[in-house]
């Protein structure tokens, strides 16, 4: 017990590790321990208005939905949130105006709502596209392999977790999982750790990940590469069959 460091010191170095500030001009920016969909840490900005501090989340909730084609859906995303937490909406941001002894649930209050406003915004838009991508997989799934095609399946991976499919083919002894993936961080991460985990398999199935377009897919169509094959939902039946040969 004798070796044990002050509790103290314990936190104040977690909390210098967890929270960063960048002070630039009149302002500061508070990196907080939580991230948007992209991966990109949630901030806040300070700044002296007249009366009191504002805390605002500088638009960055606006350009994380916005980099995912979503920017149209900030307004209204955001009015809903921002009322549950009794703050403001902008044209491009969520703030608060506040006294300096209200600071502190300001910056999390205002932090919560730019986190909950990007990850229903992003969630929301590639559950969209998901579907469209979902369709017209399982129309050409049932066209290539009739009879021998499941949907929405669970396949349990070597660590035993259980993963959702889009659907399970199984030829000659032998299982193909084919998973839908929209061009959205969150669905490439989540079909990448599955696949990954399914292919640590002794006897592992074949692995394909279904996109509507390579190109689109920008470095996401490595990641995707490393755990499986990739083919569009729009290549030919030749192109399907060939990947789970």
């Amino acid at each position: 017990m004798g070796d044990q460091l002050p509790l103290e010191e314990i936190t104040n170095n977690l909390f210098s590790r967890i929270f960063s500030v960048q002070n630039w001009g009149d302002a500061s920016f508070v990196n907080m321990p939580m991230s948007y969909p992209s991966g990109a840490f949630v901030t806040v900005r300070l700044s002296w208005v007249q009366g009191g501090l504002r805390v605002s989340d500088s638009g960055f909730a606006f350009r994380e939905a916005d980099s995912f084609g979503a920017g149209r859906s900030f307004r209204r995303t955001a009015n809903t949130v921002a009322a549950d937490l009794g703050i403001n909406v902008g044209k491009k941001s969520v703030f608060v105006d506040v006294q300096r002894h209200e600071i502190e649930r300001a910056v999390l209050d205002v932090s919560a709502a730019s986190y909950t406003i990007a990850e229903r915004i992003v969630a929301k838009a590639s559950a969209d596209v998901s579907i469209e991508v979902v369709e017209a997989l399982r129309s050409k799934l049932n066209h290539v392999f009739p009879n021998n095609i499941s949907f929405e399946e669970k396949v349990v991976g070597a660590s035993a977790t259980e993963w959702d499919v889009s659907a399970v083919a199984s030829l000659n002894g032998r299982k193909a999982v084919f998973q839908a993936v929209s061009n959205y961080p969150v669905a490439v991460f989540k079909a990448s750790t599955a696949f990954h985990d399914l292919a640590a398999l002794d006897n592992p199935p074949v692995l394909v990940s279904v996109v509507a377009n390579k190109m689109e897919m920008g470095s996401n169509l490595s990641l995707l590469a490393q755990a499986g094959r990739v083919i569009e939902v729009s290549q030919s039946d030749e192109v399907f069959l060939q990947a789970v040969a």
